[in-house]
């Protein structure tokens, strides 16, 4: 693997690497990224990995190759202390109240300890504060992008915590940051991250999905109340007695009230009532900021007024963009908020004008190919197959990358013949038979009994997550259930507890490292795909099938397929784990399409025996002295 990232960096090519579990695929990609003096952008789709890369892999490479090597983690602006915020609050000592006018002191004694332990922190990231605080508190001391001016607009600029992060990313050779930002630096024309010659996006099975989020935009009565949060004290009446931040307060709640009422499906946002107050509401926001003061450089108030420019702006931007739905995007109400999302339906192709022509892509993650392929993700993501002809994506590029890909398969270091067994219960009602859900809920019960607890359950919906718990009942191991306590304490409540069992649905599917005899069943109720009527997926499967292709083999196989084996993933962290995997679907038995989901899991003999699981979880037991 680091000979090909290290030819695709040399030759300008893409890479596309499926490597399984334990083969140190962070390695495989930093060292030639090193090696080959090219400052490499690395994304992940989780903090953990960043972390681990920032902590461990990076300083170990920087000791062992013997290079002076420099590195940085960039986050959103959201992550870091706004200085301006807090020196307009408490002045520049940031010791005493100052001005009280420009922000409400709702929680003055939490911001006024931010604020002490600020002034001589040297990164200012929220994730350094010693105790979690609100998010409706961290909004008052910290900026998005969307609010922020910029160190040059900014009366607090040079002394910004998130410029700071982005100065010491323009001298790292590897600047470490997540899919989303990434996916808003290829959004903004690359204005957000420093220039960079070659990108890592590992755990890249998740891009598409962040791509999808960072190139749309969300309309909501909260976009509207926090830029009138922002704006009140720096807009007078006008001279008629008007209020323009009452009409927004106006707009904002006539959108909550209508966005409320819709169900969750597609709409289209430039037609009738939802139409008309995205427009009002635009109009609204930029009535506002023509009335915002002009000051001179050095006022106290000028940071405010900077804020409230940009961020007002890209309120009124994005509802005007909204409100005249661009082609190839799709809108849709969100279910059981206000919001309504604008999406691009596919990102093949920005993603191939803002990234695949310009720098050459590694793309890693262990799951990546559907039945063996490599080529449904490559063709949702932009790229190609070898044509020999002339992209007209890169005609404005100096040096163009090609968009065609090679592909490389590096088998993982486990043994999973002799480490793993998986159980497809063909015995069991369909699940979409009224009876599936008691009897797959028992089943699940019976196997966490027989594995004497240490399992992970893994479930499609919230429904199942209180059946299996039911049917668990009282046994003699601890049972850990989604929402008992926050994700980070549930994971290490059962991480320390050998028996434990946790029950969770979709968020727990992947990023759960738990090597060792604390794991030793896996879960799975059924196969994973979509709801038929979400809104994006759907928008997805019209699209395949207009240009002549195959809804479910191009949408929903590749991600039920994607999923399943993140989720079969969670069982073998190490050389030395043993267990079984149990998927609770026939279909994955009884479909064609199951054998293709099959060939795209790692290699584990298959049976719908339950007897033969029974064995194998005994020997487990008895392994492991119960």
């Amino acid at each position: 693997m680091a000979e090909a990232v290290a030819d695709a960096f040399e030759h300008r090519r893409h890479l596309l690497v499926e490597a399984g579990t334990g083969i140190g695929k962070s390695l495989a990609y930093l060292v030639p990224a090193i090696v080959s003096g090219k400052r490499t952008v690395v994304a992940t789709a989780t903090k953990t990995l960043q972390d681990q890369l920032a902590t461990v892999d990076l300083p170990f490479l920087s000791q062992h190759l013997k290079r002076d090597l420099t590195w940085s983690i960039v986050k959103g602006r959201q992550s870091y202390v706004c200085m301006a915020k807090l020196i307009e609050r408490f002045g520049d000592g940031l010791d005493r109240p100052l001005d009280t006018t420009l922000f409400p002191d709702d929680d003055f004694a939490t911001v006024a300890a931010i604020a002490g332990w600020a002034s001589d922190h040297p990164t200012g990231e929220r994730g350094d504060l010693d105790s979690e605080i609100p998010d409706t508190t961290w909004q008052q001391v910290s900026v998005s992008g969307m609010e922020c001016p910029g160190a040059a607009r900014c009366p607090a600029g040079h002394r910004c915590f998130a410029e700071a992060a982005f100065e010491r990313a323009r001298s790292a050779d590897v600047i470490v940051t997540n899919h989303h930002l990434y996916g808003l630096h290829l959004a903004s024309g690359g204005r957000i991250l420093p220039e960079h010659d070659a990108v890592v996006i590992d755990e890249a099975h998740r891009l598409e999905g962040a791509l999808s989020s960072a190139f749309g935009v969300d309309v909501s009565p909260g976009r509207l109340i926090a830029f009138a949060n922002n704006a009140h004290r720096l807009v007078e009446q006008g001279r008629s007695g008007s209020d323009p931040l009452a009409v927004v307060r106006t707009c904002a709640e006539d959108m909550a009230t209508l966005f409320r009422a819709l169900p969750a499906e597609r709409v289209d946002p430039g037609e009738g009532a939802v139409g008309e107050i995205i427009s009002r509401s635009a109009k609204a926001v930029s009535t506002v900021l023509k009335a915002l003061p002009t000051v001179e450089e050095g006022h106290p108030g000028a940071g405010a007024i900077a804020r409230v420019t940009t961020q007002g702006g890209h309120v009124a931007g994005d509802f005007a963009l909204a409100a005249k739905l661009p082609a190839g995007h799709v809108a849709w109400a969100e279910p059981d908020r206000p919001v309504i999302r604008i999406a691009p339906i596919e990102v093949d192709q920005p993603l191939a004008r803002t990234l695949l022509v310009r720098l050459p892509a590694v793309l890693t993650s262990a799951t990546l190919r559907l039945s063996g392929s490599f080529a449904p993700i490559a063709q949702r993501l932009g790229f190609v197959e070898g044509s020999g002809e002339e992209d007209p994506l890169a005609e404005d590029v100096d040096e163009p990358v090609e968009r065609t890909y090679r592909a490389l398969r590096v088998e993982g270091g486990f043994d999973y013949g002799a480490q793993t067994l998986l159980y497809v219960a063909a015995g069991l009602p369909h699940p979409r038979e009224a009876t599936w859900p008691e009897e797959a809920a028992a089943q699940a019960a019976e196997l966490t009994l027989q594995a004497g607890g240490r399992a992970l359950i893994l479930t499609t919906s919230h429904a199942m997550i209180e059946r299996v718990s039911e049917a668990l009942g009282t046994p003699p191991f601890r049972v850990l259930a989604q929402g008992d306590l926050p994700k980070k304490k549930l994971l290490e409540s059962f991480a320390q507890d050998e028996t434990a069992t946790l029950v969770a649905t979709m968020g727990f599917w992947e990023g759960i490292d738990v090597p060792g005899p604390s794991l030793s069943l896996v879960v799975i109720d059924r196969l994973p795909f979509a709801r038929p009527d979400d809104p994006l997926h759907q928008a997805q499967r019209e699209a395949v099938e207009a240009r002549g292709g195959s809804a479910f083999g191009a949408v929903d196989l590749p991600r039920a397929a994607t999923l399943l084996a993140q989720g079969v993933g969670r069982l073998i962290r190490s050389e030395t784990d043993r267990g079984v995997v149990a998927v609770l679907d026939r279909r994955l038995a009884t479909e064609r399409y199951g054998r293709l989901i099959l060939r795209s899991l790692p290699p584990m003999p298959r049976t719908s025996d339950p007897e033969r699981v029974r064995r194998f979880l005994a020997a487990l037991r008895s392994e492991a002295g119960t």
